[in-house]
């Protein structure tokens, strides 16, 4: 017998069982997402973010540092010592993924670790040199821009969708060198493809769609899909609403859009490139509740929070995930792949052993 769960399709009690089976021997890698850190908060509040991973049993986690991203070098470097701090801090339970067998080796141990992902190429101050400084510092991944144009390309809101920059192409060839991955989930149409055909080495979306499941600026175009698929690059298919559907009118999105979304990709090019990229905002979601704890009375009618039901704006939600993959009838070997593997394929291949 079935029953019905929230935010995807009905699950037998055999599905249900090996759903947690499959998770719980997974490598769990969340492509992108923002904790709160902050020396001036309680420890529980910061190590909060730690319980999550541990109960959605996440393994690995991108995370954005510097949370501003027009940042630049200075304040930069000084989240990072902060976000090194707080992981030394709370060693006992998480660290730092400098190489891929840190993952691994963290999973073995039953902890998590974490990488340092900025999400724009402004901490750089256009000096090529910096980015040596920032890897040295536990930088591992760098979107290049973020939505907007900035000296090393387009985002994906210009509209005049320019390509890489010389200073753009130096930088691909660096961070190739140096052993950074490239993230492209922010950057513009033309400024992607270029970025693929430079690099060497595979790329990522870490948090993204399929704009031909829903039409939206940040998700992808089959053609970069493609791209990225065939440099040996992987996106990270995100639940984050606005990339699912139009939230602002029907009914509340569930799960099944994100899985509508794995599919896609999948049946496009295959599940070898498919990973999961959450995109849950920690400092967004805890102001949005003191606000609504504060001030019921201006919430419009429209509200439904930024994640649909069945993920609920929380890594907890992590193994619901799993649950919606084996009822769609993926293999064990696929779940395995969309849930880490895949992500740590190209950690593997990018970052210096």
């Amino acid at each position: 017998m079935k029953q019905k769960l929230r935010g995807y399709k009905e699950i037998t009690q055999t599905e249900e069982e090996k759903a947690v089976g499959l998770h719980a021997k997974a490598i769990v890698i969340d492509g992108s997402n923002v904790p709160i850190v902050d020396n001036f908060l309680d420890k529980s509040i910061t190590d909060g973010y730690f319980e999550r991973l541990e109960a959605g049993g996440v393994t690995a986690s991108n995370i954005t540092v510097p949370y501003d991203v027009q940042a630049d070098s200075k304040q930069a470097l000084r989240e990072f010592l902060e976000h090194r701090q707080w992981l030394a801090r709370s060693s006992e339970r998480a660290g730092l993924a400098l190489r891929a067998d840190d993952i691994e080796k963290a999973k073995s141990e039953h902890r998590t670790v974490i990488v340092f992902g900025p999400q724009n190429a402004l901490l750089l101050d256009q000096q090529i040199d910096l980015l040596r400084v920032f890897y040295d510092m536990g930088l591992r991944v760098l979107q290049l821009t973020y939505n907007t144009r900035n000296f090393v390309g387009d985002g994906c809101l210009e509209k005049e969708n320019a390509g890489l920059s010389n200073f753009g192409v130096e930088l691909v060839e660096e961070m190739n060198r140096l052993g950074v991955l490239i993230d492209l989930s922010h950057c513009g149409e033309r400024t992607t493809l270029d970025a693929i055909e430079h690099s060497g080495k595979p790329v990522v979306f870490s948090h993204a769609g399929a704009d031909a499941v829903f039409s939206h600026p940040r998700n992808k175009r089959d053609e970069e899909i493609k791209a990225m698929a065939e440099k040996g690059g992987v996106i990270g298919v995100s639940p984050y609403i606005v990339f699912l559907t139009d939230w602002q009118s029907g009914p509340r999105p569930t799960l099944d859009m994100m899985l509508d979304q794995i599919d896609y990709v999948s049946n496009l090019v295959g599940t070898d490139h498919v990973g999961i990229g959450s995109d849950v905002n920690d400092r967004n979601e805890t102001r949005r509740a003191w606000y609504i704890k504060e001030f019921p009375e201006r919430l419009g009618k429209t509200y439904r929070g930024d994640y649909p039901e069945g993920f609920e704006h929380s890594l907890a939600y992590f193994p619901n995930i799993t649950r919606g993959l084996v009822a769609r009838g993926y293999s064990d070997q696929e779940i395995v792949k969309i849930l880490g593997s895949n992500f740590l394929r190209v950690f593997r291949e990018v970052w210096k052993p």
